[in-house]
């Protein structure tokens, strides 16, 4: 490969009957196996990153092939998350965020949204935490991670409010979040849960008419997020109504200047969600006079800056 930063024999990948093998050949830069440099010979396993200088190459072991990719120019920043990320899954170290859930007609809290963080280097926020995930193949297992923290975290806030709990769409695709959501249920059976599911991660409407089924079953509550964002799947509306529906905040934030055709069309979208007998939730409120408007369009719920931001459990004991 042609890249200042790679030697010219850098590191060499080896077979041992299925195995694959990777030791660094005394390059200049070295060679990082999931960000820890090499020192001897290693096994490879599905998943694994190899950084061989500021390229990166990831083990696919389908097909025994390597699959190689350009990294950010950060090579040493990635390798440091690569390093954390094995802790953070271990640990866990995730640290669970409540952003609140109002009623809007009166700003009553009635939920939260569980988000999630980490102190770890690289590794701060759920973008950089999932983009190395994506990079394992990890997401369905950090996901996990994230709502197991985010509910042991809740018990703190008492069971009277309703904890809206975040799928990644590669959770979508196998039955395995079916088990995860049986194992929550009997760790956290006082606790009222939502679970938001993405409109990109469906994947069909058999797997919705499951995951509803499943839900019933476990007495969780079914959100869809981000109504609005692309696409609007009416279909799925339709066809499996949710419990609640969250409209993204595009379709919200402007709406008290907008002209009186956009508000008439959302107006259009709440009835035809109430009269699904799903509520509605308007998402990225900021200002009053969204909330006002918002209020005034027929939406039940909110949630945005206006009412509070995400915050760890303390602060919201604190207040």
């Amino acid at each position: 490969m042609a890249n200042t930063t790679v030697s010219s024999y850098h590191a060499e990948i080896l077979t041992a009957g299925d195995k694959l093998l990777v030791r660094d050949r005394d390059s200049t830069n070295g060679t990082l196996l999931n960000g820890r440099r090499l020192q001897t010979i290693e096994a490879l396993r599905d998943g694994d990153i190899l950084h061989v200088g500021n390229m990166m190459l990831t083990v696919h072991r389908g097909n025994s092939m390597m699959a190689t990719e350009t990294v950010a120019s950060d090579a040493a920043g990635d390798a440091i998350a690569q390093v954390q990320f094995n802790t953070l899954m271990q640990r866990p170290g995730v640290d669970p965020y409540f952003q609140p859930i109002v009623k809007l007609n009166d700003h009553e809290r009635v939920g939260f949204e569980v988000l999630s963080r980490s102190r770890f280097i690289g590794l701060e926020t759920p973008a950089k935490m999932f983009k190395v995930a994506a990079q394992r193949t990890s997401e369905a297992a950090l996901s996990r991670i994230c709502r197991i923290e985010g509910m042991r975290a809740s018990c703190e806030l008492g069971s009277d409010m309703q904890f809206y709990l975040n799928t990644h769409p590669a959770e979508l695709k196998d039955e395995g979040l079916f088990d995860a959501l049986f194992t929550l249920r009997e760790q956290y059976p006082e606790q009222s849960i939502m679970l938001e599911v993405h409109e990109s991660g469906v994947t069909s409407l058999d797997f919705l008419r499951k995951l509803r089924e499943i839900l019933n079953e476990v007495n969780m509550g079914l959100a869809y997020d981000d109504f609005g964002s692309g696409q609007a799947r009416l279909t799925e509306l339709i066809e499996v109504p949710p419990d609640v529906l969250k409209f993204d905040l595009q379709l919200i934030q402007g709406l008290p200047t907008a002209t009186a055709a956009r508000r008439s069309t959302i107006a259009g979208l709440i009835k035809i969600v109430k009269d699904l007998n799903v509520i509605t939730l308007a998402e990225g409120i900021e200002t009053v006079e969204e909330a006002a408007i918002c209020r005034d369009l027929g939406f039940e719920l909110a949630q945005g800056y206006l009412f509070g931001k995400g915050e760890p459990v303390h602060k919201w004991l604190a207040k």
